[in-house]
């Protein structure tokens, strides 16, 4: 069967392409989607590169950043690469990003976090002030600022944990892990998420690059609809995928040697105006 013909497909390039979210990204894609792919420190799946362009790149330099823009000349750009523990990778790459979808004129669709608040006065709307009390928080406000300078009518989407089973997120397969080899890992009882499907935030972001890009520039609250412990969450997966919950250990935010956000909640009504219901990640079970 043809494709849509050309001048309605978009293209659109997934920073990140690596990633759990960019998998689910592919799965969800419409049609009309011309997809391509960054990759860098982890190598892109066979599966993925069948059905997208793939481009190795260091978004952390400007001129391979700006390089990878005049070569795909994406319509829109959905930013989700990142590395915690390296303010270059948050900070310093989404710069980059953000200043080469400008130069091309390409929209900017970028990923964020609940922990740009400290968690201490919850909840938090979009307009709230922000306040992160950790490097990454600081970082991403960083990040944030650095793509609406660029991008004015960038779309900002903060998200909690996001959460997949098939195959596991990053701390997800980190956890079961631990189980399978016999340990018990411990999970805090007393610091608060909304942990949100990979498959449904995929979907929110099909959807929000369908607007038009005055009706998507801004903050976006993306959180799951649940608010958990992360022990909480922790045990349900364990008993999602058949492993003894009783192995998941308590922990106290007091028995962490740095500040960490206790309860960054999210208030939102952004799932109703998409039409999308998201699932509780509590009763997630394995495809």
């Amino acid at each position: 069967m043809a494709g849509p013909p050309d001048e309605d497909r978009v293209r659109v390039l997934i920073t990140g392409g690596a990633g759990v979210l960019a998998g689910h990204l592919i799965v969800a894609a419409p049609p009309h989607a011309e997809l391509h792919l960054t990759e860098h420190a982890t190598p892109v799946e066979d599966a993925r590169r069948r059905v997208a362009v793939v481009r190795r790149v260091d978004l952390r330099d400007a001129g391979a950043t700006t390089a990878l823009m005049e070569r795909s000349r994406p319509d829109v750009v959905v930013h989700t690469a990142y590395r915690q523990s390296d303010r270059a990778d948050v900070v310093t790459a989404t710069g980059h990003v953000a200043e080469a979808a400008a130069a091309v004129g390409a929209a900017l669709v970028a990923l964020s976090t609940d922990v740009v608040f400290a968690g201490d006065r919850p909840p938090y709307g979009e307009s709230d002030p922000i306040d992160p009390v950790t490097d990454y928080g600081r970082w991403k406000v960083e990040a944030e600022r650095a793509c609406v300078a660029a991008v004015s009518d960038a779309c900002l989407v903060r998200v909690s944990l996001i959460v997949a089973l098939d195959p596991p997120d990053r701390v997800t397969a980190s956890l079961f892990d631990a189980i399978d080899a016999g340990e018990r890992p411990t999970m805090f009882v007393d610091e608060w998420r909304q942990p949100a499907a990979a498959t449904d935030l995929a979907a929110a972001i099909w959807a929000i690059t369908e607007l038009d890009r005055l009706d998507r520039a801004g903050v976006w609250h993306l959180p799951g609809p649940e608010r958990c412990s992360r022990h909480e969450l922790a045990v349900a997966l364990a008993r999602a995928t058949g492993r003894d919950p009783a192995a998941v250990a308590e922990a106290h935010q007091a028995d962490h040697p740095s500040v960490r956000p206790q309860d960054p909640f999210l208030l939102t009504d952004r799932w109703t105006q998409l039409g999308i219901t998201p699932r509780r990640v509590t009763e997630m079970r394995p495809a």
